[in-house]
């Protein structure tokens, strides 16, 4: 099998994963981005839109967006940086830990359970070529 064969596989493998990834949001009445995000601001302490920006490499609108939905929802609070009272933290209020806490746990027990289906040896040799891939790709196209 030559290499641009390989390559499609693999893209359409990792193409799958996303596509499962949409699916749940869409059958949990959420966008994939909402759920990104949300998935970001629960595991990210005082987070902020750059950071979400950042982790995601969501534009800024659509970070923005997102969150001002969330806060008009009433599952975020927005709180001043003390440092820099332009830049506000994100924080879950009840109400988005709750909403938070009936989608995320679901994806990382199917995570969990995906990673549980290979050896020890299988799951430490997929993280390591997968970081070995992700670096080399990043390299080629972002010229780093």
């Amino acid at each position: 099998m030559n290499i641009e064969s390989k390559t499609r596989i693999f893209c359409n493998a990792w193409q799958s994963i996303s596509i499962i990834y949409e699916d749940y949001a869409r059958k949990s009445g959420i966008s994939y981005n909402s759920l990104y995000i949300l998935n970001a601001i629960l595991y990210t302490e005082n987070c902020t839109q750059k950071q979400i920006c950042d982790k995601t490499l969501l534009p800024k609108q659509t970070v923005n967006n997102v969150i001002t939905s969330f806060f008009k929802n009433g599952y975020i609070e927005l709180r001043e940086f003390p440092e820099n009272r332009r830049i506000k933290t994100i924080h879950l209020t009840e109400k988005g830990m709750q909403y938070a806490n009936n989608l995320i746990p679901h994806i990382h027990q199917a995570d969990c359970k995906a990673m549980e289906a290979l050896s020890e040896e299988q799951q430490d040799t997929l993280l390591k070529l997968m970081d070995i891939y992700v670096s080399t790709f990043r390299k080629e196209m972002l010229g780093e």
